[in-house]
Formats: structure tokens, sequence, C-alpha cells
């Protein structure tokens, strides 16, 4: 990984060091270790992290709706 453009497998990445249990500090500093500046770290990191917490939430409302549905 290095800096440059925000791309899908730069977001999956971060998604799954996350999932791994990486902490946001060393995300964070794994990425400025890689080149990208912090500012611009953070705000990647902040977008990625709400746009998967918006898919978890979607995937859950989806799946809550589906039993609601089957239980009819």
């Amino acid at each position: 990984m290095s800096h440059g453009r925000v791309t899908p497998e730069l977001r999956r990445w971060i998604v799954k060091q996350v999932e791994a249990g990486q902490t946001p500090e060393g995300l964070l500093q794994s990425m400025i270790a890689n080149g990208w500046p912090e500012s611009v770290a953070l705000e990647v990191m902040e977008r990625t992290l709400r746009i998967r917490v918006a898919q978890l939430k979607a995937g859950e409302n989806s799946k809550e709706a589906a039993d609601e549905g089957s239980e009819g």
C-alpha cells in the first residue's frame, strides 16, 4: 500500500484490518508509514468505516425484514 488514489482495494484493506482487530491508531500509523499524510489517512479511514457501518446496518435491516416476512 502506498499513498495515491483511494481505491476499492484500499477500502477493502482498511475494512479487513479493522475486522481483524487492528486498532484505529495502529491502522493510522500503518497508513502514515506507507506515505499517507495523517489528515488524508484519517479522512479515508473515516469515510470507509462509515460506509462499512451503513452496509452492515442495511444488511441487518434486510435480515430483519426477511425474518418478519417469514413469521407471517
